[in-house]
């Protein structure tokens, strides 16, 4: 047992996180250590990252992550993006989507253990009674690219 003294506006910022202080303290820890030790220090290919209030992204590493089917992955930086599902799925689609992508016997070696890594983890997230899974629209916006007379043109993909 642990006693703790702390400011009321850590404990209104954990009771965020989780109405038990106990969980909201675990959970940090377990957001903060286990990343770090999921691959040596480097980031792990999928993992939930914070985005405020209680809500989390499924961030991947996207150098493993090209393709899979009906989901949309959203770059945020060189190497992460997060993914979004087609309208009218849910995570059990995500879940198939992986499931379909391992059927390719053709996919390197990299993206086979990131995806049988992947599927390991969204089964853990799926049993584990603290997380709830809500699909959201999202709205993405892209930049027009014009050309050198002005004239907007389509984005490249």
């Amino acid at each position: 047992m642990v006693a703790l003294t702390l400011p009321e506006e850590v404990v209104r910022g954990l009771r965020r996180i989780d109405e038990d202080i106990a969980w909201a303290i675990v959970h940090m820890f377990e957001q903060e250590a286990l990343p770090a030790q999921a691959g040596n220090g480097r980031q792990p290919d999928a993992e939930l990252v914070t985005i405020g209030e209680g809500r989390s992204l499924i961030v991947v590493n996207r150098t493993v992550f090209r393709h899979l089917p009906g989901v949309h992955i959203i770059p945020l930086s060189d190497t992460r993006a997060f993914l979004a599902l087609e309208p009218g799925r849910g995570m059990s689609d995500l879940e198939l989507a992986v499931v379909d992508r391992l059927d390719d016997r053709s996919l390197p070696p990299r993206e086979r253990d990131g995806l049988e890594r992947l599927q390991s983890q969204l089964r853990e997230w799926r049993r584990d009674p603290r997380l709830r899974f809500n699909t959201r629209a999202i709205i993405e916006v892209q930049r027009a690219v014009r050309r050198r007379r002005g004239r907007a043109t389509k984005p490249h993909r």
